[in-house]
């Protein structure tokens, strides 16, 4: 039971649990990693759509089992690309949950569509499947569901929605690479899929995502338009000698540089061991705050593995920002994570708390504990002392 006056914590004037802080994140490369990027960089290729990139596609597709991956320089830039292939008509409407990161929406609104957005579950932040149909209208061409935190979302009703409606699926999966959706890793869950290799990613480049795809043609339409509209892809690929390649569309830059490719290549083989540590450190926190009052989990999905991009608990929402003081004065570097779009300025038109009550419920009560490779077994040690004292255990 949570004591606010408890003399023992630090932000009451207690000693801290560590005067070292437990980081909320940190990205995780070895030697191999700075060695790829060293040996890449002295190559006389080091711009973008290298043979790096090129191998680092391949490896990804066969990791995966999906048959086009096109490596560009984030996220957003694939979840824009994932729309511009497709020319709907501008004020189209892409159904997207409230609460995600401002890229999903940018994908649709980059390209003149107009966005719904729908409620969340309360317990684990992803699309309500049972709020999709009631959002569907004459004007309604896409579904843009995320996995929050690496957990799948359900992609077997949004499919089933999306096939009767005639619906496009752009499965924005940025967080959940390596996670599991009944026995299928997520990237080949969808029409599109579009995943993110940011630093605070399980696998980084540093900047960096990837458009992932089963579709010929819209593999083939992004190779052009993340190459400025040219024919660049096929004119390296054929090795053709005249000199030069055609602008056949338009489009914009992002590819991404030779060198990054190299690092993706590092990045993916050890991904699933990063996972697994990953893992370790989440089965830990559940079974050390299982029994304690007043702290519950994100809801896992049925049949699913999480790849434990993040670790949240959900906490009483009348002290969340309490604790998080608290966690943080005791050297627990914890936080919360990004608001639903509706509160944020450019969304605020799109709803009100009242309409999204399971994103408010949720963001209410998120709050998110370190995880990552590189935390040590005396780190994540501490962040369970840190956790259990101010939650007075």
């Amino acid at each position: 039971m949570i004591d606010l006056k408890n003399k023992k914590l630090a932000i009451n004037g207690g000693d801290p649990v560590t005067k070292e802080p437990v980081l909320i994140h940190k990205p995780y490369m070895e030697e191999e990693d700075f060695k790829a990027v060293y040996e890449a960089a002295k190559t006389t290729f080091v711009s973008g759509d290298g043979p790096a990139c090129r191998e680092f596609e391949k490896l990804l597709s066969e990791y995966l089992g999906a048959k086009h991956v096109l490596f560009v320089n984030s996220a957003t830039s694939a979840l824009e690309l994932a729309f511009r292939v497709k020319n709907f008509k501008p004020g189209s409407e892409v159904i997207v949950p409230n609460f995600t990161y401002t890229s999903t929406a940018l994908g649709a609104l980059y390209n003149n569509l107009k966005i719904k957005l729908i409620d969340v579950y309360p317990d684990n932040g992803n699309i309500d499947v049972s709020k999709i149909e009631s959002a569907i209208n004459k004007n309604t061409v896409a579904i843009a569901p995320i996995d929050y935190a690496g957990n799948p979302a359900e992609m077997d009703e949004v499919n089933a929605i999306a096939k009767k409606y005639g619906l496009y699926v752009v499965h924005d999966t940025a967080q959940s690479i390596g996670a599991i959706y009944k026995g299928k890793k997520t990237g080949i869950l969808a029409d599109v899929s579009t995943f993110s290799f940011h630093g605070t990613k399980n696998l980084t480049t540093g900047e960096g995502g990837a458009l992932v795809t089963d579709n010929d043609e819209i593999a083939e339409r992004v190779k052009i338009l993340r190459e400025k509209g040219t024919d660049k892809f096929s004119f390296l690929t054929d090795n053709k000698t005249r000199g030069y390649y055609e602008y056949v569309d338009i489009g914009n830059s992002y590819v991404q540089s030779n060198i990054l490719g190299a690092l993706g290549i590092s990045q993916l083989s050890k991904l699933d061991k990063m996972n697994q540590k990953r893992k370790e450190i989440a089965e830990l926190y559940l079974k050390e705050f299982k029994n304690i009052d007043g702290v519950d989990f994100i809801r896992i999905t049925e049949n699913s593995q999480c790849n434990w991009h993040l670790f949240g608990i959900l906490v009483p929402p009348d002290h969340k920002y309490w604790i998080l003081d608290a966690l943080r004065a005791e050297g627990i570097m914890s936080n919360v994570h990004y608001t639903p779009l509706h509160r944020n300025k450019y969304y605020s038109h799109l709803g009100n708390d009242q309409d999204f009550s399971g994103s408010m419920e949720f963001f209410n009560r998120l709050l998110r504990l370190p995880i990552y490779p590189s935390l040590f077994k005396q780190e994540h040690e501490l962040v369970v002392r840190g956790v259990k004292k101010v939650f007075n255990v």
